[in-house]
């Protein structure tokens, strides 16, 4: 914190002109002599030199001496200046010799210090030393014979709250306050406000309840209105609190307006006789036999610096010109605030938009004051707080409606009042005595709905057909505005819209992110619903043909041509397109099941699978399913469709024998029509299906079938996809060399032809090779590159696959806090994809995490959870390796027979899935329960075979555990040299994967190395 010093000499202009230039300068010159001699006899720097100085000093002391010294000598000079002084956070910028030498100086000083030191020292008079109240809380010891005396608190032009003024002088100064200005002037606390000291005319009407947030659009308001905005239009949709708004900055800045503050209430006015009326009435100017406008110009000019505020503008916005347009002419130091639901299309005009409350604190705060002022006994509590939540959120944050609920409270609970929500416009009815059209939500609507030409009626009504939002393009192939020899394009009519705060338009941050720069429409969800009536009070045909358009529209998402674009060069714009209008897809295919358009509702599906498969929820894809291969006269190209996309569902829920099903059947149907390019897309996913189910012969038969059918199209993308997925399954059978020549091949495809999605997946594996095989950094450095791409393309599914397997490198590891965020993290994006069979997978991991770290019961628990999960799913190659972790676990705490059970089951399962890594490690664990139990021989059979298994596949972490079993059972057989030469391969192995102590393999070699001593 630094000290701050502004000097300004008064009228020093006005003195060259009496004295003449030759003695003002010679004045000047001793000016600059004392004030320097004093600032080195402070210890002050002198950072600027104008009419005054700029001065900083390290201490206030010498600031406020230095102040007093310098005020006497300007005496003696006679001459006034004034001085402000404060104390605040600044930034020292040194300037270049060669700028110095050009006549810049030395230091540049920066910070909002700066600027209020200078406002400071603005308010004075000549002769007088004005503090901040930091410098006064600074100052703990005065000079001698000197006194501080407060004047009080000044607003400040562009300073937000007013700031408390002090003056520091000698014995006998006269301690006057300072003068108000255009841009400060003193304030008195009134209650919650700070009124100016001087009168200001104002017709404003006190706050009858309390005024809950807006401070950001306040704070805007008043910016804007500072730096000269004459003409500013506070915009938005009914019940935003736009009147409120504007009132509360009203009797919040008077003082900012010395020439009064006028509040000219519009809703009645229907014509320019109408403006007139309102605007005589508010100003107090009784209209005579002239120009009633020019009358009111000049009655507007005359008050000077004033506000005339124009509440509910939308009605009379054709007038705008003729009365408003004129004022702005005549009346050059006034500024006029309009609020209004519909733009004036003024030139000058500034637009602050305001949206609905925050969802958060400022909404809920809202209701909860309201409510307690209807029912003394409500109280926002934790029990009631998630459906207070949840009323605010349905109401879209609208004031008037959640004001409008609030006053429910004393007959209906806040969950009952959600319960209720459906019939919002019979809820939301207000109290007796309130404006006609803010009585009810609906009045408020009903509204901005009369406004509107029957042709832009017509439009918002057809617009309620959209779920979430639309595109232009949406809209232009939606809206039919045919009958209406009016109306304009329909590019035209939803600005229109726009323009009447009826639609909102906004640019999605993934548009931003991705430099897309289509903007999105939508309404908020009470008007979304009142329109949605509208448009089914033109009746069922109306409406029916608009859904129908609706759904032609969305049916050009679910072609093989727009999906296959989903993986071509700019594939990752595309798909976040396409995952913004998931609630569009999803209607229009229950819409479309409804109206049994086969058609329709099979593209609707497919195009809303492509984006469940990424994002979730998976079990949407399987409801969706069942109602569209529910359709009368489904067959053909549009069964095998529906049949190949419930399939994929049906897996991801982990209803695999379903999925079976419905993939066989697709295949059935796609070579009955001689389908070729469908059929190897069927082989695709039923052969990594079996490859999941542990079917090894099955699944390579498919996969491969599957490459050759590819291949021999020139699909070089769906070529890629069955390359990565052969590659699963030789990576599932161990036989990592040929799975990285598979997935490195598969890489190379999906970077040719821009499929970012398939490359994400083929890095994602490439990292599970490098792992087994030891190469920790290389893997993980894949897996980092996999993890960076699915965030990029929006797969929150593969985003959770490769987390819990970055959290499986950092168990092997033993850094056991990176290994548990990663893990929970993947649990959290799996439970909300509905990613039931990566759920257990993350389960058994959690599990093993537990165990590592001796924490057996929650290591049970969800390696119990785990099993479950597998078995349910059909997953039996994750169920083998819970029952390896089973294993495991119960022989870390003594239960060998439960240990060999669970080892022994675990074989089998992993025989069956053809799983050999897992079958290795469990031949690991059988061997060191075997020799326990004295089974000598078949404890080494065990063991052998567990070596040559994971030597074949590589699995170095697998390997090097299982040394440490046979190095012990040498040991105790006596065997040292084997036993040594066991323990340095692990001890080796450690090293290579960067094992830390803490880790299972460290604490198996401690514990091999201790048999040894």
């Amino acid at each position: 914190m630094r000290t701050l010093l502004f000097t300004d000499l008064v009228d020093s202009t006005q003195l060259v002109e009496r004295v003449g230039d030759a003695a003002a300068a010679a004045m000047w010159l001793e000016h600059d002599r004392r004030a320097r001699q004093l600032l080195a006899q402070h210890q002050g720097q002198e950072i600027d030199r104008t009419d005054g100085f700029f001065l900083l000093f390290d201490h206030v002391l010498n600031a406020a001496q230095f102040a007093l010294a310098y005020q006497r000598a300007m005496a003696a000079l006679q001459l006034k200046a004034r001085v402000g002084i404060h104390v605040g956070a600044v930034t020292q910028r040194q300037n270049s010799e060669d700028d110095v030498a050009r006549g810049a100086k030395p230091v540049e000083i920066e910070g909002l210090a700066k600027p209020f030191a200078a406002r400071i020292m603005s308010l004075a008079w000549g002769g007088q030393t004005l503090l901040s109240a930091s410098a006064k809380a600074a100052l703990a010891q005065l000079p001698e014979d000197t006194f501080i005396e407060s004047h009080g608190h000044y607003r400040l032009k562009g300073v937000e709250e007013p700031v408390e003024v002090f003056e520091i002088g000698a014995s006998g100064s006269a301690f006057v306050p300072p003068p108000d200005t255009d841009k400060v002037y003193r304030v008195v606390r009134d209650g919650e406000f700070w009124r100016p000291l001087r009168e200001v005319r104002h017709n404003l009407a006190l706050e009858r309840d309390t005024f809950i947030g807006r401070s950001s659009e306040l704070r805007t308001l008043a910016r804007r209105l500072d730096n000269g905005s004459r003409l500013l239009t506070v915009l938005g949709p009914g019940g935003t609190g736009k009147t409120r708004l504007v009132r509360r900055y009203g009797l919040a800045w008077l003082g900012d307006w010395p020439g009064g503050v006028y509040f000219c209430d519009l809703s009645e006015a229907r014509s320019l006789d109408g403006i007139y009326f309102a605007v005589a009435w508010a100003l107090g100017v009784p209209l005579g036999k002239d120009d009633p406008g020019v009358q009111l110009g000049h009655a507007i000019a005359g008050r000077g610096r004033c506000l005339v505020i124009l509440d509910n503008f939308e009605q009379v916005v054709q007038h705008a010109s003729a009365s408003l347009g004129r004022w702005l002419d005549r009346a050059a130091d006034a500024s006029f605030v309009v609020t209004s639901r519909e733009l004036l299309h003024l030139v000058g005009e500034v637009v602050l938009p305001v949206e609905p409350l925050e969802l958060g604190s400022e909404a809920i705060e809202l209701f909860a004051v309201r409510a307690q002022a209807r029912h003394c006994e409500f109280r926002l509590n934790p029990s009631n707080q998630a459906a207070v939540a949840e009323v605010v959120r349905l109401l879209d944050g609208l004031p008037l409606a959640i004001e409008l609920a609030a006053a429910r409270a004393s007959v209906l609970s806040p969950a009952q009042m959600v319960e209720r929500m459906a019939h919002r416009f019979q809820l939301l009815a207000g109290a007796r005595g309130a404006a006609a059209r803010q009585a009810t939500l609906k009045a408020a609507i009903d509204w901005s709905w009369d406004l509107l030409a029957p042709w832009e009626q017509a439009a918002l009504a057809q617009c309620s057909v959209f779920e979430g939002g639309f595109t232009l393009d949406a809209a232009e192939a939606v809206v039919d505005l045919v009958a209406w020899s009016d109306a304009p394009a329909v590019r035209d009519a939803i600005q229109s819209l726009v323009d009447k705060s009826l639609l909102r338009a906004w640019l999605p941050t993934e548009h931003r992110r991705l430099d897309i720069d289509e903007p999105y429409f939508g309404m908020y969800l009470s008007i979304h619903e009142y329109a949605s009536d509208k448009l089914g009070a033109s009746g069922p045909a109306a409406t029916l043909a608009a859904h129908a358009r609706h759904g032609r529209y969305f049916a050009g998402f679910g072609t093989n041509v727009a999906i296959d674009g989903l993986s071509l060069v700019d594939g990752v714009k595309r798909f976040h397109m396409l995952a913004l209008e998931l609630d569009n897809l999803v209607i229009a295919c229950r819409r479309a099941t409804s109206r049994s358009d086969v058609e329709t509702a099979v593209a609707t599906y497919r195009a809303t699978w492509q984006v469940l498969e990424k994002q979730g929820p998976f079990a949407l894809g399987d409801v969706l399913g069942t109602q569209v291969l529910g359709l009368d006269g489904i067959a053909g190209w549009p069964l095998a469709l529906a049949c190949l996309t419930r399939g994929r569902a049906s897996w991801r829920t982990g209803h695999v024998d379903d999925a079976t099903r419905w993939f066989e059947q697709a295949l059935a149907l796609a070579r009955s029509m001689q389908d070729q390019r469908l059929e190897g897309e069927v082989l695709n996913q039923l052969g990594s299906l079996q490859s999941d189910r542990g079917a090894m012969v099955a699944a390579r038969a498919s996969l491969e079938g599957a490459y050759e059918i590819h291949r021999e199209l020139g699909e070089r993308r769906a070529e890629g996809v069955s390359l990565g997925n052969l590659a699963n399954a030789y990576l599932r059978q161990g036989q990592m060399a040929q799975a990285r020549k598979y997935l490195e091949a598969a890489c190379a495809i999906a970077c040719e032809v821009g499929n970012r999605h398939n490359e994400g997946l083929a890095l994602g594996n490439l990292a599970i090779v490098h792992k087994a095989q030891g190469r920790l950094d290389e893997a993980l450095a894949y897996f980092e590159q996999a993890l960076a791409i699915h965030r990029e393309v929006g797969n929150r599914f593969r985003e959770g696959i490769e987390l819990g397997n970055m959290g499986n490198l950092y168990l092997d590891q033993g850094r056991m806090d990176r290994a548990r965020t990663h893990h929970e993290a993947a649990l959290v994006i799996h439970r909300e994809v509905g990613n039931r069979r990566s759920e257990g997978i993350v389960l058994c991991n959690l599990g093993i995490l537990h165990s590592d770290q001796r924490q057996f019961e929650p290591a049970r628990e969800c390696l119990d959870a785990a099993l479950a999960t597998a078995r349910e799913v059909g997953n039996r190659q994750s169920e083998g390796l819970v029952l390896c972790a089973l294993s495991e676990l119960h022989l870390a705490q003594g239960r060998r027979e439960l240990a060999l059970k669970c080892c022994e089951d675990g074989l089998a399962v992993s025989r069956t899935a053809g799983d050999r890594q897992t079958q290795g490690s469990l031949l690991g664990q059988l061997g060191a329960l075997l020799f326990c139990r004295g089974r000598v021989e078949e404890a080494s059979d065990a063991l052998r075979a567990g070596e040559v298994l994971l030597r074949e596949i590589g699995d170095r972490l697998a390997l090097a555990n299982l040394l440490c079993i046979r190095g012990l059972q040498d040991a105790a057989r006596h065997d040292l040299d084997a036993a040594r030469a066991a323990l340095t391969e692990a001890e080796a192995t450690a090293v290579t994967l960067h094992s830390s102590d803490d880790s299972g393999l460290c604490h198996a070699i401690a514990e091999l190395r201790g048999a040894l001593v």
